[in-house]
């Protein structure tokens, strides 16, 4: 359970995110809050900067640096999984021909079939830190990468991905649970596009597109 967004251009929305992090009533749990790390990769061309807290959001004074390309993530972690630092969002990943990709989760998948997939011990990381592999590995053709991982979803698999160097955008929704709190809203503004959880609009004063359950988008 988490929120997220992925934004290319000249629009911040860090603060909607730290505040959603703090209040979420759209969340399907009784705490209401994203409090279990967050973190940041805000990129151009000449490089990026890449961070990660323990620290709830709201807490850390840290600001995301607006950069072309910025993703962002407040996490609330699925019970059982690790906590901290190393473990908050997003993911940092190489495909076999040496791109990085920057990953970041809303939902829960069933790391074990996963990690077997892989070959790896789940027990030292976290469900969307299997998935990054996961993906990483087939990301020839990210679209289908994500249609072979349904097969392993329990809640959602709301994903976005800043792809270097090339500062790709991909998004991909698809989820389960109640609508109201999985759905991803498309945010196009100024010359800016974005993709951000349903709650942040809450925090925002602009209009959002809903995208339909299951669809890829890439920017």
């Amino acid at each position: 359970m988490c929120r997220l967004y992925i934004s290319k251009g000249p629009i911040d929305l860090s603060h909607a995110l730290k505040l959603a992090a703090r209040y979420d009533p759209y969340m399907p749990h009784e705490k209401k809050k994203h409090g279990d790390g967050w973190g940041f990769v805000a990129a151009s061309s000449a490089g990026f900067l890449y961070y990660k807290s323990g620290l709830p959001a709201w807490e850390d004074p840290t600001a995301v640096v607006m950069k072309d390309v910025v993703l962002a993530h407040a996490r609330a972690a699925s019970p059982g999984e690790p906590l901290g630092p190393t473990h908050a969002h997003p993911y940092m990943v190489y495909t076999p021909d040496g791109r990085i990709l920057f990953l970041a989760h809303n939902g829960s998948v069933d790391k074990t079939a996963m990690a077997a997939e892989l070959g790896i011990d789940p027990s030292h990381y976290s469900d969307s830190y299997v998935l990054a592999l996961f993906l990483a590995k087939r990301w020839d053709a990210p679209q289908e990468a994500f249609k072979e991982a349904l097969q392993y979803v329990k809640t959602a698999l709301n994903v976005a991905v800043l792809e270097l160097p090339d500062l790709t955008a991909h998004v991909y929704t698809y989820y389960r649970g109640p609508r109201e709190y999985y759905a991803l809203y498309l945010i196009e503004t100024g010359g800016a596009k974005a993709v951000v959880s349903s709650t942040l609009l809450r925090y925002l004063d602009l209009r959002g597109r809903e995208l339909e359950n299951g669809t890829y988008l890439k920017f």
